[in-house]
């Protein structure tokens, strides 16, 4: 078996990556498709996840109730109100299809990933959950079964496996996928999925300190790397530097927002361009760029997009669109109808040179996570991400930077104890190379917000840093 394959044991793992294997010929398929045959496909698949959210959920048949599953079209669901993270959280238990998933529940197992990492990573069994911050820092809880968690990683890879059935290569296929070290986050579940068998995956963790993660790059030697877009940055200009010689033919980003000097740092490292890619937690994937590096190709025939503005009207190719409504095509267990994605995006119809039949997005607009330097030791903010977004507890949050560690603002509820997670980020602290961490957390009553728009600046370095 290969690297990847020796990360999932668990009989439902070892199903999803037979059953995507076996379906990802379709899936590449997909890609040659025409407009109508996307819409085509979309409209067959809305009315089926439509009849069983229906049928199956309590809250999706109140919320739906001007809706015909049987002659539903993308015009005709719009008479149903769009559904926002609260509205989920609120109704979580009405909202599933299976009684037996509840909020309750969801929380305590992910309480126990929390608390050990060995602890079993499907709840029931059968659902991967996965608890989110986002960049609103409100943190939902969301449900991947069976047949999300195979096909998302199809979606991920499946331009990458065509170019390679296109132009087949004797050398060693190697994937290091540096994501989040724990299967509590989506990004270590999905994205060392090894849906081509000939192809190795190696996990390295996010919060190694950069020095050990160059080392065992250097070791490994990928051709493929997949991560968040401010670690490839940082292995790209410790190769510019001369600390890192390997010769990766593909680069894909995650997570955060690629910036142009990220882009830059990739040409001049390696000669490459990166793959950029977007999605959530709720959904999954949701667009991989392909080899024309035009923009993001949508997985449209999985997924149903709406442009919209504040107002929740439509947006016309070109405009920002400061807000998408998702409308998830692959039945399951967590349906997600018009749901927001607070993302503000562009995106584009102009023929897609990748995927005819697929709209792209141009532009993600949005700022990346700063990371915090203390003297020549670097912290990702997954770092504390990975221990605030967990925790049940904390609604909102906001970390400082401090000389020797960080300070650490929660809105939380009833019954936070900010003595564990202060505990906890100086372990992890430790794990990423600060030798000795000082941090303190507190509960407060309002964040400290960003006098001109409003918004929330997640994470505030020291000035100068």
């Amino acid at each position: 078996m290969s690297g990847a394959e020796n990360l999932w044991t668990h009989p439902l793992d070892v199903r999803r990556i037979v059953e995507g294997r076996r379906v990802l010929p379709e899936a590449i398929a997909r890609l040659s498709w025409s407009r109508e045959q996307v819409e085509a496909e979309q409209q067959r698949a809305l009315r089926q996840v439509v009849a069983a959210a229906k049928n199956g959920s309590a809250f999706w048949a109140e919320w739906l109730d001007e809706v015909d599953a049987a002659t539903v079209t993308a015009q005709s669901l719009t008479v149903a109100p769009p559904v926002s993270k609260e509205t989920v959280m609120e109704n979580w238990d009405a909202l599933v299809t299976d009684p037996a998933l509840t909020l309750a529940g969801a929380n305590e197992h992910l309480e126990r990933l929390h608390a050990d990492a060995e602890a079993p990573h499907y709840f029931l069994d059968r659902y991967y959950l996965s608890a989110t911050g986002g960049s609103s820092g409100k943190r939902g809880v969301f449900v991947w079964d069976e047949g999300l968690a195979t096909i998302n990683p199809l979606i991920t890879y499946r331009q990458q496996i065509l170019e390679e059935q296109r132009e087949p290569s004797d050398e060693p296929k190697r994937t290091a996928v540096i994501c989040a070290p724990r299967l509590s986050h989506a990004s270590r579940f999905l994205f060392p999925t090894p849906v081509n068998p000939d192809r190795e995956m190696r996990v390295f963790p996010a919060d190694l300190p950069i020095d050990t993660l160059i080392k065992e790059l250097q070791a490994y030697q990928p051709d493929v790397i997949v991560g968040y877009a401010s670690l490839v940055q940082e292995v790209c200009l410790e190769a510019l530097q001369g600390r890192l010689s390997i010769s990766p033919r593909r680069i894909y980003t995650n997570s955060e927002p690629l910036l142009p000097e990220i882009r830059a740092a990739a040409r001049e490292a390696f000669g490459i361009e990166i793959h950029n890619s977007w999605g959530c937690v709720e959904g999954g994937i949701l667009g991989v760029e392909g080899d024309s590096f035009s923009g993001i190709t949508l997985a449209e025939d999985y997924n149903l997009f709406e442009f919209v503005n504040d107002d929740f009207q439509v947006v016309k190719a070109g405009d920002i669109a400061s807000r998408i409504l998702l409308t998830k095509l692959i039945p399951g267990v967590m349906p997600l109808i018009r749901y927001e994605v607070t993302d503000s995006v562009i995106f584009s119809v102009a023929p897609n040179p990748d995927a005819p039949g697929y709209r792209r997005i141009t532009e993600i607009c949005g700022r990346a996570d700063v990371w915090f330097r203390y003297g020549t030791t670097k912290v990702h903010p997954m770092v504390f991400r990975g221990v605030l977004g967990q925790n049940p507890l904390v609604g909102e949050y906001q970390v400082f930077q401090t000389t020797n560690g960080a300070r650490v603002d929660v809105l939380a509820r009833n019954g936070y104890v900010p003595a564990t997670d202060q505990e906890s980020l100086i372990h992890a602290l430790r794990k990423a190379g600060l030798a000795e961490p000082v941090v303190q957390v507190q509960a407060v009553t309002h964040l400290q917000r960003i006098e001109r728009t409003g918004k929330l600046q997640r994470f505030v370095a020291l000035a100068g840093e």
